[in-house]
């Protein structure tokens, strides 16, 4: 009897632990499964909202920029975020600056939308909104899209399509804004070549107007996580 009682309660023993090394399997599964289903993009797709921290300085033709930005990305689904920009201009003392609030939401892996409000110098306010369709290809990554445009100094409206191509830890990102009756400069095309881990991206950029009439150069610093 006493024989029985330990076999009993061994077969008890066994058979228990077996459920919890099921039950722990299938909790190890479940968390590697979400782990791969996380949507992770490249640091230049403008689907990305990982928060960061990047830093840029822009030269024009009669002045320099410095710009401090900071972004907080919620749910892998959007992200807000504050910019400091001030120029520096060649002629006298004068400089400008311009704090601006930005918004995106992904409303799927191919719908983008995102909003900008500007304050230049503590006396005028201008808004961008609008958004992206973003398609992947054996190249890289794609996107159209257009905005809407108003405030105190302009209102209108643009049209815009990027690319970006990867290449190792390399990548080409280019992007064309096309201003629909625009009263100044009707198009813009900036180039961008950079290096990033996913981690830290580091780039240089050349843009110009009316396709090559005025040309500026950048170079960017940004840290994500």
């Amino acid at each position: 009897m006493k024989t029985q009682l330990v076999t009993l309660s061994s077969l008890f023993f066994i058979s228990l632990s077996s459920s919890v090394l099921a039950s722990d399997a299938i909790v190890n599964e479940s968390l590697e499964q979400k782990k791969q289903d996380k949507i992770s993009y490249h640091s230049q797709d403008i689907r990305n909202v990982q928060s960061s921290i990047t830093g840029e300085y822009e030269s024009y033709e009669d002045a320099d920029a410095i710009s401090l930005d900071g972004t907080y990305g919620i749910n892998d689904k959007a992200s807000v975020g504050i910019t400091y920009k001030n120029y520096s201009f060649d002629y006298g003392d004068e400089a400008s600056d311009v704090m601006s609030l930005t918004g995106q939401y992904n409303i799927s892996s191919n719908v983008v939308i995102d909003g900008v409000w500007n304050n230049i110098d503590g006396e005028y306010n201008n808004y961008r909104f609008g958004g992206n369709y973003v398609g992947d290809a054996r190249f890289g990554v794609w996107n159209v899209g257009a905005n809407y445009y108003g405030g105190d100094l302009a209102d209108g409206f643009d049209v815009e399509a990027g690319v970006l191509v990867p290449f190792g830890n390399m990548y080409y990102r280019g992007d064309f804004t096309y201003f629909v009756d625009a009263e100044g400069y009707e198009n813009i095309f900036e180039n961008k070549l950079g290096w990033t881990n996913g981690k830290i991206d580091v780039n240089a950029s050349v843009s110009t107007y009316e396709l090559g009439e005025d040309t500026f150069f950048g170079v960017e610093l940004g840290y994500l996580f």
